[in-house]
């Protein structure tokens, strides 16, 4: 390890300070929440993977959990929404690359899906308050 390199301790806790009550864009980011065991909630995340219209449908008899949408990939999403080539083959991966598409992504597609979590948050709130 690098001595330069922070402890995985201090890189939680600058990533959850950095995070806390802001929006967080991305994709699959259930995944990078989970491997540095945070949790954000889930009306502050705009993960392009999750987005039902970003989302490929898929056969429920062929699902592994029997669900009807699976996440695209975010090179096909990348390309096909934006124009934007990412992931080349025979080139490094590059996260900066990455996060800019997801946040184009989100950018172009951000009046329709803010219009979905505003539902989805006013119907979650109904929901609890009929069940008090």
């Amino acid at each position: 390890a690098s001595e330069e390199a922070i402890s995985f301790d201090e890189c939680q806790s600058q990533v959850a300070a950095l995070i806390q009550d802001k929006i967080v864009v991305g994709h699959g980011l259930r995944n990078d929440f989970k491997v540095l065991y945070l949790f954000h909630p889930w009306q502050d995340t705009r993960d392009t993977a999750r987005y039902e219209p970003f989302m490929q449908a898929v056969d429920p008899n062929e699902s592994f959990n029997g669900a009807a949408l699976a996440p695209k990939k975010l090179k096909e999403l990348a390309k096909n929404k934006l124009g934007m080539i990412i992931q080349d083959e025979g080139q490094p991966h590059s996260p900066v690359d990455d996060a800019v598409a997801a946040l184009e992504l989100y950018k172009k597609h951000r009046a329709k899906w803010e219009k979905v979590m505003s539902y989805k948050i006013e119907r979650t709130v109904e929901i609890i308050q009929s069940e008090c």
